[in-house]
């Protein structure tokens, strides 16, 4: 009679070795293949919003919309307050559920109620694919451009800007970045010291992605230095150390923001 013949165990045993093996190969690949796709689809996300930036200057004589989220520029002398510049992006709370707002209404609300929602009406173009979860903005404005205007010697040093006509060297100045999460206000750093006021975004393997002016986007990559401040080593302090590592990417984004250093 015919006799089958099954595996032996030390055959199955070889066999999902080598699964195990080649798994072990694959999923680096295929984790950087994923994360390569989350970027790609973020640069283009930034290149929208900057379209959607121009547009709206395009619209409105050129000044530049309101680049604090979640903070309308107001007139407190009338009863009520006069809205003088809508923020581009409304009010938008992370501990709001996923699908509802604590008002009832859809999470999107928030995004629909920016003055930019006119201009890139997809709320998937607010968010990166990588960003926190129930997060559904993580971009955001730099101080500079008509963000928040504090740091006193920016508008004397004519740094920050209202109006498209204050800009020059449109592909070297910085309008959005990808902080990964929402943040009410503008993106902050400074410009009279050689200090980051919020921390570089680590996103997308030590990097940042930004969208320019001109409306292309890139991905900076971080050196370990500034990767490590970003994630709170206390070995790497900020400000970074003079003439250090750390410096080189602070000035980097300092002059994309600024256009110079004021110091």
């Amino acid at each position: 009679m015919y006799k089958r013949r099954g595996f032996t165990l030390v055959e199955l045993l070889v066999v999902i070795a080598i699964i195990a093996l080649l798994m072990a190969i694959l999923m680096p690949a295929l984790n950087r293949a994923r994360e390569l796709g989350r970027r790609t689809v973020c640069l283009g996300n930034l290149k929208q919003l900057v379209f959607a930036w121009v547009m709206y200057a395009d619209q409105n004589s050129g000044d530049l919309v309101n680049g604090m989220a979640g903070i309308d520029r107001v007139d407190n002398s009338t009863t009520p307050a006069t809205i003088l510049e809508e923020a581009w992006v409304g009010v938008i709370d992370p501990s709001w559920t996923k699908k509802r707002q604590e008002s009832g209404s859809n999470v999107d609300e928030g995004i629909k109620n920016g003055a930019l929602w006119e201009y890139a009406k997809n709320p998937k173009v607010f968010r990166c694919p990588a960003g926190k979860v129930n997060h559904s903005v993580t971009y955001q404005i730099v101080d500079s451009m008509n963000g928040e205007n504090t740091q006193t010697a920016v508008v004397a040093q004519q740094v920050w800007a209202s109006n498209r006509g204050d800009l020059s060297k449109m592909g070297d100045k910085i309008v959005f970045i990808d902080i990964g999460e929402v943040k009410n206000n503008s993106y902050h750093v400074s410009y009279t010291q050689p200090q980051w006021l919020d921390m570089p975004p680590v996103r997308h393997r030590d990097g940042a992605t930004v969208g320019f002016a001109d409306a292309h986007s890139i991905y900076w990559k971080w050196n370990d230095y500034t990767a490590e401040l970003a994630r709170g080593n206390p070995d790497f302090p900020n400000p970074p150390t003079p003439g250090g590592e750390g410096v080189r990417d602070l000035q980097k984004m300092q002059f994309a923001v600024w256009g110079r250093l004021g110091y």
